[in-house]
């Protein structure tokens, strides 16, 4: 008896202590507690709950994580929330997920489930999760404006705007749900009312960094690059620690042509909790600093997309260079062109497998490269020359001559549908029937992926053999691109790919701004034989195609010139 009298003496104070905001007092008690009664299930939790208003994070998860272990309900809850704020969203999940399952009814735990992967970018489990609290719980505008930011990251533009009104009509003064309007106006192209909602955010909550991220990416899709710079500057300013902040100020540096700081600021990409999984060597390998590894060997891993294997791979053989063996995951599409490709010592097509780690000296992801080696605006390494098969060329050859025009141009329309920025940079087949009726010239698509069914129906005009089918990786392509007078595409990889051939290239240049083709200019010092043509109004393709056919029709007329003479 006296010794549970101790027990509840020891848990009042302790509850005393903390109402009154003595948090040392609370957790001295609870220390005191816990050093006679170890198993108190009741003092661990409290003592948990104790640190994480102490702010100490990691000293309350060390407390938490024996009862989450044995499926402690609340202890679950605790550990989620307090794992989603340190930023490490794999194991909040976990807990979360754990949590909901010992309390399928909380409908805010499953909220803070839903918005944990939000953050981790797995929208289609997070609009689910979501769905379901808020018709559980209707007037929860927090998970209203969550699931809107689910909604949206799925292009499903006009459910996430009614989430979004869901938000708004119960807290006027959500800054998530105004973010996400601006964002929503930002996708359909309409940019002075997504300003306009970031702005107000901003007045709204001055210290938040969010508006001003939205802002300075909007500016920088814009062309506005000081302002983009400014903006960015300012949120991270606000929160020195975000991941995002830094890599779009990174992504405005670059557009602004300061390599250096620009490169630097992408690192952060590495950080970014949502990008953990492209990252899977971090933590396991030391990253590679740019010094001699005497011999060691060095893991290039993927990072990013296509294109960013061919921009970056020409920098192999100086990282090379620096005293070191490189081993190189590729995309698989671009295996056969890189078959021994100078700088490479083993090409591994896809993944190396974990269990190889013990290889390598270091590793560092590709699109680090320029950043590690000091890539300046004033020396800017040319491509390495990539060699098509010549067999399959001279087949593509002869098959675009029989067709009789003096001229073959390639085309492409679209990208990838999943890149964010794909709604800007692709046009869509009908685009090109501005160009349709040029003498001379014939029309081959090497469109791939989801828009290649539009080559079924093309604009009437545009005759097409679509090769689509029969390329059936990027070597395939390499050949029908050298064997072309001229390739016309949308940013993507394509033109990349004919950039590095040095085959004669057109990129038409939709909205968003990628830094690579800076501001303004016409050409590429990246890709010498390419030409930019821009949009004259930001997303309206009609006065770009103008130009494009103008320049076409005075290209055809050189060909039918030099055939005459």
């Amino acid at each position: 008896m006296a010794g549970d009298e101790r027990v509840r003496s020891l848990h009042a104070r302790a509850i005393a202590a903390f109402a009154r905001r003595d948090f040392t007092a609370a957790e001295a008690v609870l220390r005191t507690l816990l050093g006679e009664w170890p198993e108190d299930r009741d003092a661990r939790f409290n003592l948990g709950y104790v640190l994480e208003a102490r702010e100490q994070l990691d000293q309350a998860a060390a407390v938490y994580e024996p009862l989450a272990a044995a499926d402690d309900g609340p202890a679950l809850a605790r550990l989620g929330r307090l794992r989603s704020a340190q930023g490490r969203l794999d194991e909040a999940a976990g807990a979360l997920t754990r949590a909901c399952a010992a309390a399928p009814s909380d409908a805010l735990l499953a909220r803070d489930l839903g918005i944990v992967e939000n953050l981790r970018g797995r929208y289609p489990e997070s609009a689910s999760i979501l769905d379901a609290v808020v018709r559980e719980r209707p007037d929860d505008a927090q998970a209203w404006s969550a699931l809107a930011d689910s909604l949206r990251a799925l292009r499903r533009l006009d459910e996430a705007e009614a989430a979004v009104d869901e938000a708004l009509r119960r807290d006027l003064g959500s800054l998530h749900a105004r973010i996400v309007r601006g964002q929503l106006a930002y996708d359909r192209g309409a940019f002075d009312r997504a300003e306009a909602a970031f702005s107000r955010a901003a007045t709204l909550v001055p210290g938040n960094p969010e508006p001003y991220v939205n802002l300075g990416v909007l500016a920088h899709g814009l062309g506005r690059v000081d302002d983009a710079v400014r903006f960015l500057r300012t949120a991270v300013e606000l929160a020195p620690d975000d991941p995002v902040a830094h890599f779009d100020l990174g992504m405005s540096l670059l557009l602004a042509g300061d390599f250096p700081a620009g490169f630097a600021e992408c690192e952060w990409r590495l950080r970014d909790p949502r990008l953990r999984g492209s990252y899977p060597w971090r933590g396991r390998l030391p990253l590679w600093d740019g010094t001699s590894l005497d011999g060691g060997s060095l893991l290039v891993a993927r990072d990013q997309g296509i294109g960013d294997f061919l921009l970056w791979a020409r920098l192999l053989p100086a990282a090379h260079a620096r005293g070191l063996r490189t081993v190189v995951e590729c995309p698989p599409a671009l295996a056969a062109l890189y078959a021994g490709f100078p700088g490479i010592d083993e090409l591994i097509a896809g993944s190396v497998p974990p269990e190889r780690a013990p290889e390598f000296a270091a590793h560092l992801p590709l699109c680090s490269l320029p950043f590690v080696l000091e890539i300046d605006a004033a020396a800017i390494p040319l491509p390495i020359p990539l060699t098509p098969d010549p067999v399959r060329t001279a087949r593509y050859r002869e098959r675009f001559a029989a067709r009789g025009a003096r001229r073959t141009v390639g085309i492409v329309w679209a990208g990838e549908p999943s890149h964010t920025l794909d709604r800007f940079r692709s046009c869509g087949l009908d685009a090109f029937g501005a160009l349709a009726g040029v003498p001379g010239v014939a029309w081959v698509s090497l469109q791939k992926g989801p828009a290649e069914r539009e080559a079924l129906a093309p604009p009437a005009g545009l005759e097409l053999l679509a090769l689509g089918e029969e390329l059936h990786g990027f070597d395939d392509t390499a050949a029908a691109v050298a064997a072309l007078d001229l390739v016309i595409a949308v940013d993507t990889s394509v033109a990349h790919l004919a950039g590095t051939l040095g085959a004669p290239s057109w990129l038409l240049h939709g909205f968003g701004n990628h830094w690579l083709w800076q501001l303004d200019r016409h050409d590429s010092p990246w890709y010498p034989s390419l030409r930019i043509f821009r949009q004259h109004e930001p997303n309206s393709w009609e006065g770009l195609f103008a130009d494009v056919r103008a320049a076409l029709e005075a290209w055809a007329a050189d060909a039918a010139a030099v055939a005459v003479d």
